[in-house]
């Protein structure tokens, strides 16, 4: 039996979420709650068992289309996943479709699963460059550190993005609490933003924003100063104008229209979690 969760599910879906994804039990309960959001979650049980399988189906909207993401797929010990998850996946997608919803889109968690997708109407559209650089150095470069507000960030995200998939802003708080507990830092000017974790001499970026090339290397350096480290790795949508023709394409985001299909020009998928 398929069914939506309801707030008695949460610990069972804690369980299946900790063992599935290696978070905390505290992560694990707000990503649930503050994030996906326990009313867009698929529960999947046999009557008077505990829940096999979890698979969640979060609205999102990119411009005027609406759209769910598909995320936090978690199945009990012994339930056989790779068969079940396709199956989930096709109900969905058939069920919001006839609901008016315009796309549904995902992260496949390798090139294996990504060609799976694609036998359910997923194309490779949202994809990501990764560019490894050293960062020049520069004593005066300055910017300010963890100081925009979620609002605030979520504000300059759309202004250098105005094609985002994006989240409602409480579960963008949620994502950012989360990220900061895991050592996340924020670097930002008037002129741009990045989001980084220091791992040794390397600062890895999961979102740089700013206005030109120039903006983003004070960022860097600016980070670089504060943290002593001389390299980078920065992931950034293929379609942005930063360091253009920079770095290596990886895949990230499929996307499945559930009804006309529409251009996809400057949409950027970031879920950062």
């Amino acid at each position: 039996m398929l069914r939506r969760a309801t707030a008695k599910d949460l610990s069972a879906l804690a369980a299946l979420r900790c063992r599935a994804a290696g978070t905390s039990r505290a992560d694990t309960e707000g990503w649930l709650q503050n994030v996906a959001g326990l009313e867009n979650i698929l529960v999947l049980e046999k009557p008077g068992q505990p829940p096999a399988a979890m698979l969640a189906a979060v609205p999102v909207e990119y411009g005027q289309h609406r759209g769910i993401w598909l995320c936090g797929a978690a199945g009990r010990q012994g339930v056989p996943m790779e068969r079940l998850l396709p199956k989930l996946i096709e109900s969905c997608l058939r069920a919001y479709g006839a609901s008016g919803f315009d796309f549904a889109v995902m992260t496949p968690e390798d090139a294996r699963n990504a060609g799976e997708l694609k036998t359910l109407g997923f194309t490779s559209q949202l994809p990501l460059r990764v560019l490894h650089t050293q960062i020049r150095r520069d004593l005066l470069a300055q910017a300010a550190f963890d100081s925009l507000t979620v609002h605030k960030l979520l504000e300059m995200r759309c202004i250098y993005q105005p094609g985002c998939i994006c989240l409602p802003e409480s579960a963008m708080n949620e994502i950012m609490t989360q990220l900061y507990r895991r050592g996340l830092t924020v670097v930002s000017t008037r002129r741009g933003y990045g989001l980084y974790y220091t791992k040794g001499d390397t600062l890895q970026f999961l979102e740089l924003q700013a206005d030109n090339d120039h903006c983003a290397d004070q960022l860097l350096q600016a980070a670089r100063e504060k943290t002593g480290a001389a390299n980078a790795r920065i992931l950034l949508a293929e379609n942005q104008t930063l360091y253009l023709g920079a770095g290596r394409r990886c895949g990230y985001g499929v996307v499945a229209f559930l009804g006309k299909s529409f251009p996809l020009t400057d949409a950027y998928f970031r879920m950062l979690l």
